[in-house]
């Protein structure tokens, strides 16, 4: 039998069309773009999810931002090697970075202390190197008292609960380390439990919150968060 004269004209057709479309510069044009965007993905920029709310009132569940990946260094994907590194995450960065203490994890906090820094976190009060970091209360509810903290320049919002605490933090920030905090202050893991923060681990900083949706209701889009965060 001769298979060549068994595939239909019409699939015959389509064949060729498909060989003189890859042949063609809109072809390669398209392929170009596809590299293009994978190499923006890769290296330029992160796309991230809030499962829970550590970062409150800053970031809510259910937010969905984009990441500066090339804003301290250039990094290679899957990995932790910065071949290039032109800066350090600033104080009042908010940061998104593999969890130290499982690397296929992604958390996002935001910098409170350098290198260097020392760190005293007593209760509710919070001091870098024996400055106490001034917060004025804005609002509070049930559950939550809400403060725009003055973190030496950089200001934003933060929440403690009404029932406080008591604990005492006091610590030095190493070299190549960084402490992290979330403004969820009383319900966030970050450095006060599992220690500084690995500068290499650092993938990129937040830039721009591009969709919020209501866990409670996922079709319920939140519009009036979209847009940058700080």
């Amino acid at each position: 039998m001769n298979i060549k004269n068994s595939i239909p004209e019409s699939l015959k057709n389509k064949f060729s069309s498909l060989i003189e479309y890859m042949k063609g510069k809109e072809f390669r044009s398209n392929v170009i773009f596809v590299i293009f965007l994978i190499l923006i993905r890769l290296f330029v920029l992160g796309n991230y999810s809030v499962p829970t709310g550590s970062m409150n009132p800053t970031i809510l569940e259910g937010d969905k931002f984009f990441s500066n990946k090339l804003a301290y260094s250039l990094k290679l994907p899957f990995c932790k090697i910065h071949p290039l590194r032109w800066a350090v995450p600033k104080r009042g960065d908010i940061i998104a970075f593999l969890y130290p203490g499982d690397e296929s994890i992604d958390y996002t906090k935001r910098v409170i202390g350098l290198p260097g820094d020392k760190i005293l976190v007593e209760g509710e009060s919070l001091s870098i190197n024996g400055q106490k970091i001034s917060k004025t209360k804005i609002g509070e509810d049930e559950e939550f008292i809400y403060y725009e903290e003055d973190l030496l320049g950089v200001k934003h919002m933060i929440q403690h609960t009404k029932l406080g605490h008591d604990s005492i933090y006091e610590e030095t920030v190493p070299a190549n380390h960084i402490f992290v905090m979330g403004d969820n202050r009383n319900n966030s893991s970050d450095s006060r439990v599992w220690g500084f923060l690995p500068i290499e681990n650092v993938t990129g900083k937040l830039i721009f919150r591009w969709m919020s949706t209501d866990p409670q209701q996922f079709l319920k889009i939140r519009f009036e968060r979209i847009g940058r965060i700080k």
